[in-house]
């Protein structure tokens, strides 16, 4: 068995909207909104803004990765049904859909296979070979009630990349905020 670190990067990830989720919504969500549209014009948060911003809503976030029967029988080795991310950060924020915002995101998971990967290509010939983890990732909102609002229905893209096991998912070196 071999143990791999992967991250799992979503790209302005948003959840399906047809349910109000208002009601379930934490108040810094809404002090986040709030501060976003005070932001104008200006692409970037403030430095104080976006520490704000990431203690409120990286609490509220998930992502887990549900195998398919393909990955197990082509070299997936996880008897749990979910195998839940190690860490979560928050990469951009946008309320303009309103209070549940757009994110883009990265999630580090530990994955165990029956052979070595070498590098992000290696892992690419395994999806290709298997099925894609993007249909197997779930990211998104974990709110008050314990309800689930998946980013992944509508997203500009789901990147997967084998990383040394060694780095954390903050010394990655497209994970620094500026």
């Amino acid at each position: 068995m071999y143990v791999h670190t992967v991250i799992a990067r979503l790209k302005n990830g948003s959840a399906d909207l047809t349910e109000d989720p208002t009601p379930i919504l934490p108040p810094a969500i809404f002090q986040c909104e709030k501060l976003w549209q005070e932001r104008g014009r200006r692409r970037s948060w403030s430095k104080e803004q976006w520490a704000y911003v990431r203690s409120a809503v990286e609490p509220w976030l998930y992502a887990r990765i549900e195998p398919e029967d393909v990955h197990r029988e082509n070299g997936l080795w996880h008897s749990e049904r979910a195998i839940q991310a190690r860490s979560i950060q928050l990469l951009s924020c946008s309320f303009e859909n309103g209070p549940l915002p757009i994110i883009s995101a990265y999630a580090e998971f530990q994955l165990t296979f029956d052979r070595p990967l070498r590098d992000t290509g290696e892992l690419y010939d395994w999806q290709e070979q298997t099925d894609w983890l993007d249909w197997a990732l779930c990211f998104g909102f974990r709110l008050q009630d314990e309800g689930e609002w998946d980013a992944t229905w509508e997203h500009g893209g789901i990147d997967f990349e084998l990383i040394d096991p060694n780095d954390a998912i903050t010394g990655h070196p497209e994970m620094i905020v500026s």
